[in-house]
């Protein structure tokens, strides 16, 4: 049922703006989320497909890809939630990331930020579906818009990152897993496969309104491929 309702928001996605989603393939994430393919992730994660020639640096590039769009996600996402907050839902934000900061356990310090994360993805779902939130966008400054436009753009450019690695995963972790001298590498590989997985199942729904508010505030956000750099964000 939860695969059905991610595939139903994509599609919705993709209908949204066919023309610029599909120049990038975001589009093709219904089959990496919904296994449709054999760039399923749950079959990546166990290792379950036919196996592949791949190398230590294929498995470091992965991994390193997989960080990149996880921060782009992360910190975009809550730039996002910031811009669109309310003065206390800001100072509630913050105090929270203090707090966490101020843990001296990594582990521990790690756990907070990620639920801050996770936290913060789900409050930013539920603001992009608010009515209100387009006269917030119609309000702001020509330096708040822009900010805002640049936010989006670098989430999106997370998503592209992770719609890649999802059409890899399988056949990379496969190769992995067959091949003993790569067998220290596979548990990290399987956590940033992991990763992969849970930021293109709550991106798209992020995604969805985005490129809906994106519509109605006439904000560009669409990368043109995951080559283009990260835009640059201020935050005011």
């Amino acid at each position: 049922m939860k695969k059905a309702k991610i595939a139903a928001t994509l599609l919705a996605l993709s209908m949204a703006t066919s023309h610029q989603v599909y120049a990038f393939g975001l589009g093709d994430l219904t089959k990496a989320v919904t296994g449709a393919s054999t760039g399923d992730l749950a079959k990546a994660v166990t290792g379950s497909s036919a196996s592949s020639n791949v190398s230590g640096n294929d498995v470091d590039a992965f991994i390193q890809t997989a960080r990149q769009a996880d921060q782009l996600i992360n910190q975009s996402a809550r730039l996002i939630y910031l811009a669109l907050a309310s003065q206390e839902e800001k100072a509630k934000h913050e105090a929270a990331i203090q707090a966490a900061n101020e843990i001296s356990d990594v582990s521990e310090k790690k756990a907070k930020l990620d639920q801050i994360n996770a936290d913060t993805a789900t409050a930013l779902q539920k603001t992009l579906n608010n009515q209100e939130t387009v006269k917030t966008i119609n309000q702001m400054n020509a330096a708040q818009r822009k900010n805002l436009a640049a936010s989006a753009f670098n989430f999106m450019l997370g998503l592209m990152k992770d719609k890649e690695l999802a059409q890899r995963s399988t056949s990379l972790v496969s190769g992995v897993s067959s091949n003993p001298m790569l067998a220290p590498k596979l548990v990290n590989l399987k956590e940033a496969v992991g990763s992969v997985s849970g930021q293109v199942t709550n991106g798209v729904k992020i995604a969805d309104g985005l490129i809906s508010l994106a519509k109605a505030g006439n904000i560009k956000i669409m990368p043109a491929s995951t080559s283009e750099k990260p835009m640059v964000v201020t935050e005011l």
